[in-house]
């Protein structure tokens, strides 16, 4: 079984992060996300995936994860060109895929436990066209979502319905034979001018016979700002204890905390896990960070007091404030002085340099 991976779109709901980059590598506890879809990938057993690319920064996505030899996978991209819908991207793999059954996978999903391993163990292409994964969504206007029927069975599924006939969403993983491409041809435009999958897929379930299964196990559609924040936080719940760095006599380290190699921690300084803190980065001694921080790589932290906040590569910090909530975008630089008794909620970008006032 084949994987094809969708990594296009243009991520507003994530700007400024995707003014500098693609949303798929936004770090989620200082991996990118697309990191994450490859490991469950070949957790599930499969190891030959094609990325499909589009959006404003295509090369940073072949950059970053390379031929996939780092993660024991092979990549193979394929261009979407001009975007014209999820299907569209999907029917860009169809070289890729050739004959085999395949799983898609949206490159901004995160899940966990055994989801992706079940829909590929589950999954026979013998008797199934389609297979899809269901969980229940607060908010099910943002998501493709599944009316079903008096027995249960799924009758159609509309795409960020207005008027939700259940809270049931098909999460950013999916699996198909070859039939859907033929499908995916005979598609029309939708109103927003795209090539709608959900269309695809529910044109699947009408025709042909499919597999469907609920999980309540994780999965996170990292897709705004709120959600970047969410899945760090909650991917620190589960840091497994490291020091690999140079922690000073007189630093004071609590808690579940992961410190990359080459990191310093002066004395004076407190940090209160879950914190991650990549590598080469320095932590002054004023500086307080936790519970729940991730700093990226090749920063320089001082002075402030920071909780909940993702701070991303090549950041420094010289401020007096209390900073919580936060998202810091790359190479930026923060100064100055702030009542530590207010907290302060920032969301930067990358590139950015910002002097806090008195």
């Amino acid at each position: 079984m084949k994987a094809v991976i969708l990594a296009g779109g243009s991520g507003t709901r994530l700007r400024p992060f995707t003014n500098a980059t693609q949303k798929q590598l936004l770090p989620v506890v200082n991996k990118p996300v697309l990191e994450y879809v490859i490991e469950d990938l070949k957790q599930a057993g499969i190891d030959d995936i094609g990325v499909v690319l589009g959006g404003d920064f295509p090369e940073k996505v072949r950059e970053r994860m390379g031929d996939g030899s780092e993660y024991g996978v092979s990549l193979t991209y394929i261009h979407q060109g001009e975007p014209r819908g999820l299907a569209d991207a999907v029917h860009c793999a169809k070289e890729f895929v050739d004959n085999s059954p395949f799983v898609v996978y949206f490159g901004d999903t995160i899940t966990g436990g055994d989801v992706t391993a079940e829909l590929v163990r589950e999954f026979e292409s013998s008797e199934h066209e389609v297979g899809i994964i269901l969980k229940a969504v607060d908010d099910p206007t943002r998501f493709g979502i599944v009316d079903l029927d008096e027995e249960g069975e799924i009758r159609r599924i509309l795409e960020k319905p207005d008027d939700p006939p259940t809270n049931l969403a098909y999460i950013g993983v999916q699996a198909y034979t070859p039939t859907v491409f033929d499908i995916i041809e005979g598609l029309e435009p939708s109103d927003r001018g795209e090539l709608e999958l959900t269309h695809a897929i529910d044109a699947l379930i009408s025709e042909y016979e499919s597999y469907w299964t609920e999980t309540t196990e994780l999965w996170m559609d990292v897709g705004t700002v709120d959600d970047l924040r969410k899945a760090n936080r909650y991917f620190s719940e589960s840091l497994v204890p490291k020091i690999e760095g140079d922690v000073s006599d007189g630093a004071e380290i609590t808690g579940r905390v992961r410190l990359g190699e080459g990191t310093t921690v002066e004395a004076g300084a407190e940090i209160r896990g879950p914190v991650h803190i990549g590598e080469d980065t320095s932590i002054s001694g004023d500086a307080k960070i936790g519970p729940y921080v991730t700093v990226g790589n090749r920063c320089e932290i001082g002075n402030a007091d920071i909780r909940s906040t993702v701070i991303m590569d090549a950041v420094e910090t010289d401020f007096d404030c209390t900073l919580a909530e936060s998202v810091i975008g790359p190479r930026s630089s923060l100064s100055g002085t702030q009542d530590r008794t207010t907290s302060l909620n920032l969301t930067i970008g990358a590139d950015s340099s910002i002097t806090l006032g008195e």
